[in-house]
Parts: structure tokens; sequence; C-alpha cells
């Protein structure tokens, strides 16, 4: 069987089909190439439902998570992700 999950990325929607036992890592990596953002590893984003929650492990399969249909997942950069880090003085 197969779910439908929408993706924001960057205000936009992107939708993706994926199988029920699918990882959801899996379907992650497959948005943000869909989004064009590939110049970040999946590993610097992190995602979240609707309410603001982080979903922490991506590793389960899809169906596993009970998204219910028309549900949208926000895809966002980890704060400091990839930036450089600060300079002590001396």
């Amino acid at each position: 069987m197969k779910l439908l999950l929408t993706f924001v990325v960057n205000g936009e929607d992107i939708p993706i089909e994926v199988e029920e036992h699918e990882r959801l890592h899996a379907a992650v990596s497959l948005a943000l190439a869909k989004s064009g953002n590939v110049g970040r590893p999946p590993e610097e984003w992190e995602l979240r439902y609707e309410d603001g929650t982080l979903i922490e492990d991506l590793t389960k399969p899809v169906n596993e998570y009970g998204f219910t249909p028309g549900v949208h997942l926000y895809l966002t950069l980890k704060v400091g992700a990839g930036g450089n880090a600060p300079r002590s003085a001396g």
C-alpha cells in the first residue's frame, strides 16, 4: 500500500508517494532532492509534524508513524547546521 506524504520545504509543498514499509528517512531524502535542496545532507535537516513536534527517529517504516491522510510534514535546517563555529577571542 502506498501513502502520500506532503513535505513542506522552504514553504513549498513537495508531495511524495511512498510504500508503507519504506523508511521515513528515505522519503525525507527524496523530498529534499525533489525540492532541489541537495546542498546540505539530510542529517542537517529536522522533520516536524504540523503542530511543531519534532520527529526524532526517522528510521522506522512510514506506516509506524500513524500519519493521517493529508498530513503535512515540515523539513527545516537544524539551527546552526553547517555554520561556522564561533572564533574564540585571544
